[in-house]
């Protein structure tokens, strides 16, 4: 039983002419959604292939070509619009290798992860579907009427807490290009153009990454962006820092931070809105089993069906996330950082980098910031500055940031890059979140501090 589209039908008859999906050029109601998805599923059923790469761009057809998959039974694999043409060759090769998959899957979702290589992770239709019950259940005060996506659609986050969850609440859907929003790829934003756009077709639902909430912070402050326009602004895919949470509660922009993965086919906990504790991804989701272990969080209850190509993975009772975490005295979840990021100093404290990133990202004066260290290399920050900012206000910015951390924490020296983190150079993944191993590699010259890279200033002793 497809729930979702069950969900879709009965709001065809309803309110046969409520618009399900937009784009630039058509909308389409959800009497012609369902009409549409239908069509395609009779077309499916005539085709003996069971695997299909979802290709099309991100519009009105992707949409009904993923609900057309899910309903006639096919195998979905959305490819990231962000894939290299190698990564895309190697899905090619798999696909047609008709390897075996885990019983029951229906969506395979590949993550470009932290090295490179795509990891194809196995999620039947109850698991994708448990998610978007358990999020409409802890949404269920917020009345959305507008998701506007903002994420590639191929992002399970995007996919299924923005798409899935709009159209089980008979909200409407806005399909654009991201030229219409100012959008290029994962790390570049032109703001004119999303206050533009975000003021025209007036979305009241967003998923965003934090430097995208950054951004509309600075639109709350200098007053181009209506806060009160928003009704949900879910943030995930990267750490939140607790000064860009706060600024924008302060603002009125109703921010809720979540936390997932997509081998738990994307969320576990997420905020009630109209509870939100900040510094915590809230209470686990209805459909979520957390507990602590070794420092560690460690999730069940909706697991992935396996990895595709790796049935020793098939099946797991549990998935250990890799996230070091913690519970407050109410239940709620926080998170600490990954485990296999963590700095350790010369003084032996633990620190997590994404922490200090987060800090230094939320500042206006830093678009990009990377941080490394061990016992031996001080605590070191790869910065890619906003335009028109200069090295001098970051040396202020990052003096001002230190302020705020404890000692043992505080950046010791910064590098001011003259390029971006991008996919495009493979310092970025498609999500946004850094590839550390990749950015050490490259910047190994400038990290170290008894070398000096000519190709890049150097700062010391900003504490």
């Amino acid at each position: 039983m497809n729930t979702l589209f069950e969900r879709i039908q009965q709001h065809a008859l309803t309110a046969p002419d409520a618009i399900a999906l937009s784009s630039e050029q058509q909308k389409l109601s959800y009497q012609s959604l369902v009409d549409a998805v239908y069509k395609r599923v009779e077309q499916l059923n005539q085709q003996p292939q069971r695997i299909f790469l979802l290709q099309n761009p991100d519009s009105i057809a992707w949409v009904i070509e993923d609900l057309a998959l899910m309903l006639a039974n096919k195998v979905c694999i959305p490819v990231p619009p962000f894939f290299s043409q190698q990564q895309q060759s190697y899905l090619q090769k798999k696909v047609s290798d008709n390897k075996p998959l885990p019983s029951g899957t229906s969506k395979v979702t590949f993550t470009s992860g932290s090295t490179g290589e795509p990891k194809g992770v196995c999620l039947s239709v109850e698991n994708q579907l448990n998610t978007v019950a358990a999020l409409a259940e802890r949404v269920a005060e917020v009345s959305v009427n507008r998701h506007m996506v903002i994420m590639p659609l191929s992002i399970l986050l995007e996919n299924i807490a923005g798409v899935y969850l709009a159209l089980w609440l008979g909200a409407e859907v806005l399909l654009f290009k991201g030229e219409t929003l100012g959008l290029k790829g994962s790390s570049s934003i032109h703001a004119n153009t999303f206050f533009s756009a975000l003021s025209h077709y007036q979305p009241d639902s967003l998923i965003l990454t934090p430097a995208l909430l950054n951004a509309l912070v600075e639109g709350a402050k200098r007053g181009t962006i209506d806060a009160k326009q928003f009704k949900l602004l879910a943030v995930g895919g990267a750490r939140l820092s607790a000064t860009l949470e706060r600024q924008a509660l302060t603002l009125g922009l109703p921010v809720v931070q979540g936390y997932g993965l997509s081998e738990f086919s994307s969320v576990v906990a997420l905020n009630a809105p109209a509870a939100v504790v900040p510094g915590t991804v809230g209470h686990p989701l209805n459909h979520a089993v957390v507990t602590i272990r070794d420092g560690g969080v460690v999730v069940r209850g909706n697991t992935m069906l396996g990895y595709w190509d790796n049935p020793d993975s098939w099946f797991p009772s549990e998935i250990n996330t890799g996230d070091l975490g913690q519970f407050d005295e109410d239940g709620r979840l926080i998170i600490l950082g990954r485990r296999k990021h963590i700095i350790v100093n010369a003084y032996g404290r633990n620190i997590d980098p994404e922490w200090l990133e987060a800090e230094l990202c939320s500042q206006q004066a830093i678009h990009q910031a990377a941080v490394f260290g061990d016992e031996e290399i001080p605590l070191t920050a790869l910065v890619v500055l906003t335009s028109p900012s200069t090295a001098e206000q970051v040396s202020s910015v990052i003096y001002q940031v230190n302020q705020q951390l404890p000692d043992y924490a505080r950046i010791q020296r910064y590098v001011v890059l003259k390029e971006p983190f991008t996919v495009s150079n493979g310092l970025l993944t498609g999500t946004g979140r850094l590839r550390r191993l990749a950015i050490k590699d490259a910047y190994r010259v400038a990290i170290d501090p008894t070398t000096y890279s000519s190709a890049n200033e150097v700062y010391d002793d900003v504490l």
